[in-house]
């Protein structure tokens, strides 16, 4: 079994979020999908697109502790590996698209903690 990298604890918990990445010098591309973890230091996304490592996209997100409002941040790309099947078959035009977060305000540091701790004590939450 591989040896646990992360600083922080992250969860398996589903939620939509919106990233942009620049096409060109004059725009952005927008896209929604689903987190696959979050912690407090980064998370994992499905893509439509493979990034590369150290490029750095617009995120927004509405974490359940805050339905009503969007939480906007940055955050750095740390790897990005086309979606496999368990027989190892690729699943065209899906990336599995890991992020560090970049310079989070400190409330949203502690949002996302608190909402991390929330959800690991609540029965049946996962790691």
């Amino acid at each position: 079994m591989e040896e646990e990298r992360r600083k922080s604890a992250r969860i398996k918990k589903v939620l939509v979020v919106r990233y942009g990445y620049g096409i060109d010098k004059d725009g952005k591309k927008w896209d929604v999908t689903a987190i696959r973890d979050i912690g407090d230091r980064g998370m994992q996304i499905a893509t439509i697109k493979h990034f590369n490592n150290g490029e750095v996209l617009n995120f927004v997100i509405k974490i359940p502790f805050k339905p009503f409002q969007w939480i906007e941040f940055d955050g750095k790309i740390v790897g990005s590996e086309e979606l496999k099947t368990p027989l190892d078959h690729s699943v065209a035009g899906t990336y599995l698209t890991r992020v560090e977060f970049l310079d989070l305000k400190e409330d949203l540091k502690e949002l996302l903690h608190a909402y991390v701790d929330w959800f690991l004590s609540q029965r049946g939450g996962e790691r």
